[in-house]
């Protein structure tokens, strides 16, 4: 695909060449449809099949992985401990491989996958033109909906003791009134080697 795009840009700039260098013999209605036709209809149409290109991949796993602050948490996927959120989902195939982050990391809403896109926009400009964090946050709150999407319907979560107990803590958890990741519930999202590192320094 990546090939298809870089002819068709080297395609487009062939076309817009030509129309700059037969600027003077373009003239009458075919003249009119050519320029239009280079300067407007060719170059939107290459940028919105790059555009949606980008954004499929931008989905991709190993799209995160390119970037040196995303690396450890793409890694912490490979962890073995049963009890990062991340790692459990990606060992135990709960998310397709090719789009693990994606598939936790994009509100189920209708805009969802738009406000994703907008994200990592925020995050190039991060990336690029200021310092990034070493340790990330979350914009927001993680919501119950996004763990409930999967898990809600599930016979095994709705009748897990641990959710049935104390009494209403299911209703709450559906409400959104108890989050999935407060403190005791599964509040480890990823396990990083720097916190295995610290953990190891303690003793």
């Amino acid at each position: 695909m990546s090939l298809v795009l870089a002819v068709f840009g080297i395609s487009n700039i062939i076309f817009l060449l030509a129309i700059v260098s037969q600027w003077r013999n373009l003239r009458g209605w075919t003249g009119k449809t050519v320029v239009f036709t280079g300067i407007l209809v060719f170059p939107l149409l290459w940028g919105t099949i790059v555009a949606s290109h980008n954004l499929e991949v931008g989905k991709e796993t190993g799209f995160c992985a390119k970037c040196h602050v995303m690396t450890p948490y793409v890694d912490s996927l490979k962890v073995d401990d049963d009890e990062p959120l991340s790692a459990v989902h990606y060992q135990n195939n709960w998310v397709p491989k090719k789009y693990a982050c994606y598939a936790c990391h994009t509100q189920y809403t209708v805009f969802g996958p738009v406000k994703a896109k907008l994200s990592g926009l925020k995050h190039l400009y991060i990336y690029y033109f200021t310092d990034p964090p070493e340790k990330l946050k979350l914009y927001a709150p993680y919501e119950n909906r996004e763990c409930l999407r999967c898990h809600g319907p599930s016979k095994k979560f709705l009748e897990h003791k641990k959710h049935k107990r104390p009494k209403g803590l299911l209703r709450k958890i559906m409400n959104g009134d108890k989050s999935c990741m407060a403190r005791g519930c599964h509040e480890l999202g990823h396990l990083l080697a720097s916190d295995l590192e610290d953990d190891e320094d303690d003793f």
